[in-house]
């Protein structure tokens, strides 16, 4: 057996309460930084089970709350393990930061809300103003990349306004100042129940995956992902064998205790754990590999390199970033 099945095989047996890793190879007070999406509870719970608690005893968890916060954490040094939108750590390693995408932990969780049954498709967005957030990140280039796709354009066949988180959108929504807005999981399904609660319909109008899969042909976007510094690669490289055996058993346990998970949920990440159990079925929640994925991902990074080449620093990443899981 080589050096990566036999740690691999240690860190299974701890996850399952077996053995225990021979020694603390983790960085001790280790800080890792979530998204702020729901699919970020893999890595949570991955965190928190007994093998990486010895591995890495005093590790810190916490959100980041923009995609700035999180750059400064990773260009400091301060962070070197992070959830994080897809184009991140391409946009860094092509600017010669040594980042590496490990897995993708979440294949598109964006839907569009609307107050009017009759919005079932993009197209009928046309003459239509939409209300999204985070304007030249994931959410809004995966959007525009699909109303291009649709032969749709921005100020001319619709208008979008954006605000700054999509909580904001959703609270616009439920409140009947906004009519259709582009959210994620879970302020989507808090949307829809809120307002329902006061009186008002919401739907889920378009699901961007399923747009998605009929425009480039994979229903799913590898929208999230985890990373981590090559520095804490070499300077630790047992933290690869933790990941690699615990994010897709930490997925596993998500979907077999969503009570549990929801309450891990809402102490670590503050969402309200009825509300990450109703939207659990619509965070499409996949723990693949990147490596495994590399085809998909590049092609997705072709769309946001057309759209804009910002987003991922002007070319395609070299395939040194993608790692096996």
């Amino acid at each position: 057996m080589n050096r990566r099945n036999i740690l691999s095989g240690l860190s299974a047996a701890a996850l399952a309460g077996g053995l225990r890793p021979a020694r603390a190879a983790l960085p001790a007070g280790l800080q890792v930084l979530g998204a702020p999406n729901a699919s970020t509870i893999v890595l949570v719970r991955l965190l928190e089970s007994g093998a990486w608690q010895a591995a890495a005893p005093g590790t810190r968890f916490r959100l980041w709350r923009d995609t700035d916060e999180l750059r400064a954490g990773i260009v400091s040094g301060e962070t070197r393990l992070f959830t994080t939108p897809s184009h991140v750590p391409a946009l860094f390693a092509n600017r010669g930061v040594p980042v590496r995408l490990l897995a993708i932990v979440s294949m598109g969780h964006l839907y569009v809300v609307s107050d009017d049954a009759k919005v079932a498709s993009l197209s009928d967005l046309r003459g239509r103003r939409v209300t999204t957030f985070f304007r030249n990140d994931m959410p809004d280039l995966v959007f525009r990349a699909l109303l291009r796709k649709e032969g749709l354009e921005p100020g001319r066949d619709l208008e979008i306004d954006y605000v700054a988180t999509p909580m904001e959108a959703a609270q616009l929504a439920i409140a009947g100042r906004a009519s259709t807005v582009l959210l994620s999981e879970p302020p989507a399904t808090m949307a829809i129940t809120m307002a329902e609660r006061s009186g008002r319909t919401l739907y889920r109008a378009i699901s961007l995956q399923a747009e998605w899969g009929r425009h480039f042909g994979h229903p799913r976007i590898p929208m999230a992902g985890v990373a981590l510094h090559q520095s804490l690669i070499d300077e630790a490289p047992e933290v690869l064998a933790l990941l690699r055996s615990g994010l897709p058993e930490a997925a596993r346990w998500v979907f077999a205790n969503p009570e549990e998970a929801g309450t891990l949920a809402e102490r670590t990440m503050d969402i309200r754990a009825p509300l990450f159990r109703r939207a659990l079925g619509n965070l499409n929640i996949e723990v693949v590999g990147a490596r495994a994925m590399q085809a998909e991902i590049m092609a997705f990074y072709r769309v946001l390199l057309d759209l804009n080449p910002a987003a991922i620093g002007g070319r395609l990443p070299d395939e040194s970033l993608f790692l096996d899981l």
